[in-house]
Parts: C-alpha cells; sequence; structure tokens
C-alpha cells in the first residue's frame, strides 16, 4: 500500500481545490495523471521511449507489466512522496515525479526490474544486474534514446551490457545471447551461438574495456511517436482525489484517512484503502471486514479479493474470491498460488501451479511445487520440464543444485516406478490366476461329492456327474501345452492320431477334471500327460481352437 508522510495533513483539501483540473494520457502499461497545461505528454513519450529501448535490447516486443503503472506529474511533489520509486500502489504501481526535475535513475532501474521480471525468464545475475546499471542513465533527447553514460559507480557488469549495447558488431546480436540465456543455455555455448566466439574471449574483451574506462554513449533507435499521439482524457474528481489519498501516509489516524476516502470516493475504493491500511497495522479482523465491505460493493479490484481471501478462514468464501480475482486481473500469478494451496484435488493443484508459473516464471517456489505434483501423478516428463524451469529461476546456488539434482533422478524415479507397476501387475495376473484354478477344483470336488457318494442317495449306483449338454466331440492323446489366456486357457494335445489339436477352455469353472490322484492345470510347457477330452464343438478363428472343453481325463 503506497501512504507516505504528510505532515500538514489539513492542508489537503486546500491543495486538491487548487488543481482541481487533472487530465490523463495513456499507453501500454502506462497512464499519466497531470494538471491541465502540465508537460504531461512529453512525460509519456519518454516512458513509452524507455519501454521500447528496453525491448530492443532483450528482444521483447511490447512490454507489459502485471498491473497499471501511474506517473503522477506534479508542479511541486513536495509531500507526496510514494515511498519506492516505483511503489506497489492500491491496484496498480505509483511514480511520483515533478514536473521540472529529471527522471531520477533509481526510477529507471525499479522499471528495469519490473519489466524483466514481468516479461522475461531469469538470466544469470550478472546480467540482470548489468542491464538495471545500464539502463538507469536512460535518456531521451529530442527524437533521440541515449543509452550508456556511467552510473556513479560502474562495474563489470555494466561494462558488460555496455559494450554489448554501444559496439554495433555486438548490439546486433545481443538480443540473440540474452535469449539463449534465458532459455537455460550454458554461457559458452550462448556466446558461440551468438557471436562465434567463447565465453573467455568476450570477458577478456570486457574487462580490457572496463579497464580502458572509455564509456562513449550509445544510440537505440526511437519509436516513432510524437507529443500529439497520445489523447488528452479528463479524470473525474473523486479519481484524481483518490489517486492523490493513496499517497498519504500512516502518520495520520484511520479515522481521518476514513473520513478524506469517504467524503470524496467512491465506497468500494474507500472500503479497500482502510482495509489495506488495517493490514499494514497488523489489524487483520478489521481488514477483513473493510475488504468484504469493498467485495459487497463491488469492488473492481483484484487486490482487494486477494487480500480478503488470505484472511478469510472459509475456504469456499476465499476460493470464490480468487477466482474473482483472476477474471479481474489474469495477468496476476498470485491469486493462482493461493488457489493451488487451498485446493484439495492434486489434478486442480497442479493446474494453479502450472498457472502461477507461466504468469511468473521467476518463482523458484511455483516450479518446485508444480514438479512435485507432477511427481505424486507419476508425470516424469513434465516433472523434468518443471525442475529445468525451476533451476533457470533460481538465483541461489544451493537451490539451484538442489533442483538440478531432482531433475536428474527423474530417470531413475520413473524406472522404478514403472518396475514397480510390472511386479504389482505380474503378482496381481498370479493371485488371480491361482484364485481361478482354486475354484475350478473345488467345483469339481464338490461336484464328484454330488454325484459319485453312495451314502448321498441309499440304495442308488453311483452315477455320472454329468448333467448338462453331452459333448459331441472327444479326443485321445498328449496333452503337450497350456497357454494362459487371463480367464481363459488354450490347451494344446497332440492326438493318437498324430494331430495336434487346439481347444478353449472359456469357463474353468464348467470344465470337469477327472482322474486319479491331484491333477492341476498350470500354465506352460506340461509334462506329457495321456488325456481324454469331451468337447463341444465350435470353432474360434481369433484364437485358433476348434472346440470348448466340456471334461479333463487324465489316464
Amino acid at each position: 500500500m503506497i501512504m507516505r508522510r504528510l505532515p500538514l495533513l489539513f492542508v489537503l483539501p486546500c491543495l486538491l481545490a487548487a488543481e482541481e483540473h487533472w487530465i490523463k494520457y495513456t499507453s501500454g502499461p502506462f497512464e499519466v495523471f497531470a494538471s491541465a497545461g502540465q508537460r504531461g505528454r512529453e512525460t509519456m513519450v519518454r516512458f513509452e521511449e524507455f519501454r521500447h529501448a528496453l525491448g530492443e535490447v532483450v528482444g521483447e516486443t511490447d512490454m507489459q507489466t502485471p498491473q497499471p503503472v501511474r506517473i503522477l506529474l506534479f508542479r511541486d511533489a513536495r509531500g507526496w512522496d510514494a515511498g519506492d520509486p516505483v511503489a506497489r500502489g492500491r491496484d496498480r504501481y505509483v511514480i511520483v515525479l515533478e514536473e521540472q526535475a529529471a527522471v531520477s535513475p533509481a526510477v529507471w532501474s525499479d522499471l528495469t526490474r519490473l519489466f524483466l521480471a514481468a516479461n522475461t525468464a531469469q538470466m544469470p545475475p550478472a546480467f540482470e544486474h548489468g542491464l538495471v546499471e545500464f539502463f538507469s542513465t536512460f535518456d531521451v533527447k529530442g527524437i533521440q534514446i541515449a543509452v550508456g553514460a556511467p552510473p556513479p559507480h560502474p562495474d563489470l557488469d555494466w561494462a558488460r551490457i555496455h559494450l554489448l549495447v554501444t559496439a554495433p558488431e555486438y548490439f546486433g546480436r545481443l538480443k540473440v545471447l540474452l535469449y539463449n540465456l534465458r532459455r537455460g543455455v550454458d554461457e559458452d555455448p550462448a556466446y558461440h551461438n551468438a557471436y562465434g566466439k567463447s565465453a573467455a574471449e568476450i570477458e577478456a574483451l570486457v574487462r580490457q574495456h572496463f579497464a580502458a574506462g572509455n564509456f562513449q554513449p550509445g544510440a537505440i533507435s526511437s519509436l516513432p511517436m510524437a507529443a500529439k499521439d497520445f489523447v488528452e482524457r479528463p479524470v473525474a474528481d473523486s479519481d484524481a482525489r483518490l489517486a492523490r489519498a493513496d499517497l498519504l501516509s500512516g502518520d495520520q489516524s484511520a479515522a481521518e484517512y476514513a473520513a478524506l476516502l469517504r467524503a470524496h470516493v467512491k465506497i468500494a475504493e474507500a472500503e479497500e484503502g482502510l482495509g489495506l491500511l488495517a493490514l499494514r497495522d497488523r489489524r487483520n479482523d478489521e481488514a477483513r471486514r473493510h475488504f468484504s465491505a469493498a467485495i459487497d460493493a463491488p469492488s473492481t479490484s483484484a487486490r482487494c479479493y486477494i487480500e480478503y481471501a488470505k484472511l478469510e478462514t472459509d475456504n469456499a468464501k476465499a476460493s470464490h474470491a480468487l477466482l474473482r480475482a483472476t477474471e479481474l486481473n489474469p495477468k496476476l500469478d498470485e491469486p493462482f498460488a493461493l488457489l493451488a494451496a487451498r485446493d484439495t484435488d492434486p489434478i486442480q493443484r497442479a493446474v494453479h501451479w502450472k498457472a502461477a508459473a507461466d504468469r511468473n516464471p521467476r518463482n523458484p517456489a511455483y516450479w518446485k511445487a508444480l514438479a512435485e505434483c507432477y511427481l505424486a501423478a507419476h508425470n516424469y516428463a513434465e516433472a523434468a520440464k518443471a525442475w529445468r524451469s525451476g533451476e533457470q529461476a533460481s538465483t541461489d546456488p544451493a537451490e539451484r543444485d538442489r533442483m538440478h539434482r531432482a531433475r536428474v533422478s527423474i530417470e531413475q524415479q520413473r524406472a522404478d516406478y514403472e518396475e514397480a507397476e510390472r511386479q504389482r501387475k505380474a503378482d496381481e495376473d498370479a493371485r488371480a490366476l491361482a484364485a481361478l484354478k482354486q475354484k475350478a477344483l473345488a467345483d469339481v470336488h464338490s461336484l464328484e461329492a454330488k454325484y459319485n457318494d453312495p451314502a448321498a442317495k441309499p440304495g442308488q449306483k453311483p452315477v455320472p456327474w454329468w448333467d448338462g449338454p453331452q459333448p459331441s466331440g472327444k479326443i485321445h492323446g498328449m496333452l503337450k501345452q497350456v497357454e494362459c489366456l487371463g480367464a481363459q486357457a488354450r490347451l494344446i494335445v497332440y492326438t493318437d492320431g498324430r494331430k495336434t489339436v487346439r481347444l478353449l477352455v472359456a469357463d474353468s469353472s464348467k470344465v470337469a477334471i477327472l482322474g486319479s490322484g491331484t491333477q492341476t492345470l498350470g500354465c506352460g510347457r506340461q509334462t506329457p500327460r495321456a488325456v481324454s477330452i469331451a468337447y463341444f464343438p465350435k470353432s474360434n478363428a481369433r484364437l485358433g481352437t476348434s472346440g470348448d472343453v466340456a471334461t479333463i481325463e487324465f489316464q
């Protein structure tokens, strides 16, 4: 929240009244608020040329930010301190400038960090730092973009970017080098791909350039534009008051701030502002009530829903608020990360983490969480990609090493899982087959006992147990092989007539096995055994069998 010190709060109404006629210009992520007659258009040109120049160097067109960047242009900026050069406001980033003053190096540095974070993957820290230092001295002179002026304390990282931008023989291929570095390519092949030279050769030139200290400025072709290209639009009085109220410090009480907001702005914005003020002072219950009131108004600020969700203990309400935040600003990563942390569905968690990581690829924690979700689902290919992206995003050597080792171990984890799955499936098949055999044997013994026990029916002779349809086919020969086909089996018999016959056991529970002693049918080649098999002739072209087995009698 941007609220900074304003010692004399009672002068605010006078300041607001004295500068009633505010206008704005918008282009890309920027919006310039200025009083009528100020140099608002020129300010917009300057910032749009900065955005263009940075994009030209890193090879990214139309660079954007997750939230708009509001530039407040005051004739006298004293008392309107935004805190940071580029500060995060209630619903956007805020820059405070004084009309006659130059844009400070700190503003250009913060903007460089913001645009790099929002538009590019992580590069090696030396290149990131060099770009920030290089663009800290950015300037626009007429229609020319001027770059390369040394900062107060130039270092080797700055000198590297200075050489590669200001030397024509290197500038044309710089975006190729930076693209490869963002893709995680090691520096040596990245330099070779861009310049045909090794990293050591280029670094030697950089050190020479830095030691010589002859830092000539360079120029980047400007984006054709003029002040007249930006349309002037009026700013509603409530919007102007809200924009300036958001800059106030916490020195005034919440009651004073509430009075200011409620007197001049809409209830949603007022409640949101009060909620952020309470949140800053760790009055969380009060903050949640204000955010809830803002949502009921209803608020159109994604941040209001995000902050409410963080404080809400009801998971359903919090998730609903976060989903609304993603609708209001699809570029933000935070709502998706918070949804992932709350969701209990592992598949949906992966979807949320992927959305968060895509929107903020520089956050290694997102990639780590995503990789772990993929591993839990045994999606090893995607897990390896996530570990690789996390490794690229991390600037901590120890963390990078951990992620690298996690990625390298993926293949072994995949192999272990697949072997465990094969063994589990084999065990399941073996248990199923054993159970099937036991059931068939039990059925046979039951039938034998039922029909062949003289005591079962006194005075009657034993009768054959089979009381179903009589099979018309019968063969005698040697049982050579039993081929198990899941719940079925195929018998291969070499008959007395020297022919090979294949018969199907379609349902073992309906096959009677006769003969002395305990007889079993195991899968595979059999010890040659003489059998007599009765079967129902029935051709099965797919299995190559000529009938379904009814009885098997071992001789």
